[in-house]
């Protein structure tokens, strides 16, 4: 499973400098050529190990911005 992040991003760049694996990427880097942040499923590991909940939904200042299970 991974983390997605939806179309009501504000592009703060938070989810990105506190993700542990490296998994989101802003727009300039989005493999889809989308106008918006991206995240790797193939990286994203929910932060199981590494926190309770996923570090970019902690700090994301938007509710309802990054959801789960993606």
């Amino acid at each position: 499973m991974a983390v997605k992040i939806t179309d009501i991003c504000i592009s703060c760049g938070a989810c990105i400098d506190e993700c542990p694996v490296g998994a989101i990427v802003d727009d300039s880097d989005n493999p889809t050529g989308a106008d918006a942040y991206y995240v790797y499923a193939d990286k994203c590991v929910e932060c199981v190990g590494h926190h309770s909940s996923p570090a970019c939904m902690e700090v994301c200042p938007t509710e309802g911005c990054i959801v789960l299970g993606a």
